[in-house]
This record gives C-alpha cells, sequence and structure tokens, in this order.
C-alpha cells in the first residue's frame, strides 16, 4: 500500500481503540493514553517521542474542529508505520491549545512515520477532516460499541469523501 493510497479504515488499530477513555478528562492523558496503546501495539518506537511530535505540532496549529472532534497528530522518526488510534469520551475531554479548543467526544491519535511524503500526509489529514464533517459518521462513532463496526462505520464514510 503505497502512503498516498491511505485510508483511516485500513489503519485504526484494533488494539489502539478505547471507547470509553475511563479516568481521563485532560488532552495530554488521552494523548498520552493513545501513544502508549500505539506503541504496545508495535506501530512505535517510543510512545514519549512520538508524544513530543504531537505536542510540536499542536503549538503550529487548532488540531480540535467543531462537533466535539479532535485529531493530534505528530510526524516522527518514532513512528514505524502510520497508524491511527481511537478514543471516545462520552463526557467529554477538555481539549484546548493557544489556538482555541472545546469539549471532543471522539479524539484520532495519528501517527505519521517521518519519511511520508508531506503531499499524503496532507492527504490523510484532509480525508479525515472531511470524513469527520460528516454528522452521519460523527453520530454512529459515538454509538458504535466494537472495533468492527467503528471500521465499518470508517468505511461507509469513506466512500461519501472519496477525492
Amino acid at each position: 500500500m503505497e502512503n498516498t493510497d491511505l485510508l483511516l479504515s485500513q489503519v485504526i488499530l484494533p488494539q489502539a481503540v478505547d471507547f470509553e477513555l475511563k479516568g481521563l478528562s485532560q488532552k495530554e492523558e488521552v494523548i498520552e493514553h493513545l501513544a502508549d496503546r500505539l506503541e504496545q501495539a508495535g506501530v512505535l518506537s517510543s510512545a514519549h517521542e512520538f508524544i513530543s511530535a504531537v505536542y510540536e505540532r499542536e503549538k503550529q496549529g487548532p488540531t480540535y474542529m467543531k462537533f466535539h472532534v479532535a485529531f493530534p497528530h505528530g510526524k516522527s522518526s518514532s513512528v514505524l508505520q502510520a497508524a491511527v488510534a481511537f478514543g471516545r469520551s462520552q463526557s467529554g475531554i477538555q481539549y484546548d491549545n493557544e489556538f482555541g479548543g472545546g469539549v471532543a467526544n471522539l479524539i484520532f491519535l495519528i501517527a505519521i512515520p517521518e519519511d511520508m511524503q508531506a503531499t499524503a500526509y496532507i492527504d490523510v489529514l484532509k480525508r479525515l477532516a472531511r470524513l469527520l464533517m460528516q454528522e452521519s459518521f460523527r453520530e454512529e462513532a459515538l454509538q458504535v460499541d466494537s472495533y468492527e463496526a467503528l471500521i465499518a462505520a470508517v468505511a461507509r464514510g469513506e466512500v461519501l469523501v472519496q477525492d
């Protein structure tokens, strides 16, 4: 699979999905929790190094969208393969940075390898942003209760927002 063909439905890892985010209320806690899951899944050589890249990216612009969605992301040499972790919180996670923010119920943590072409990286983010603009997808993502149901919802949404 070439980097330019990355689909979210192909890179969300079952080991990196948490439908409850119990006990977490701040974005830093969620980013660290989801990065640890990516490391345990074998796609990060160092969660700590990746988290540093995510926080550097957070300084450059907003990763919180309206609709109670956040998509923190980082590009790092510690990322062994492109992957996405998903977290959901019914009560919401306070997700702020210097560009604003709000309460996020859906969080997609995106791990991008350092050697991925910039255009491919931007394409992944654009596809995710278009998917997250779909109300039907967001509603379904708030309700699914299994990895398989999440991936099916993502795949249906991806069809709607294809290039």
